[in-house]
């Protein structure tokens, strides 16, 4: 029998923090669901701080929490947005 451990014992280098906005007026906030239960109801609450803060706010949704985003989502994300926040909640 053999055996197959579940954990990736790769070591991975640390990688430097990106820059944090000095403020999020005229930043693009994309929405990320990831379709659990009660996320949208964070989001919403989210994306008003966000807009009363002068963000621009656009939603996107994985079809399933237990599945990796698709490659276009992530390209979504990515080319019309600054930040992301992601909706995690049950």
């Amino acid at each position: 029998m053999e055996y197959v451990s579940p954990f990736d014992d790769r070591v991975a280098g640390a990688e430097p923090l990106p820059d944090r906005p000095s403020g999020l007026a005229g930043r693009r906030v994309a929405l990320l669901d990831i379709s659990k239960a009660r996320g949208d109801e964070f989001l919403d609450r989210v994306e008003r701080l966000l807009r009363d803060a002068g963000a621009a706010t656009f939603r996107v949704a994985k079809p399933a929490f237990s599945r990796p985003a698709q490659a276009d989502l992530i390209e979504e994300i990515a080319l019309r947005g600054d930040l992301t926040v992601e909706g995690l909640a049950d």
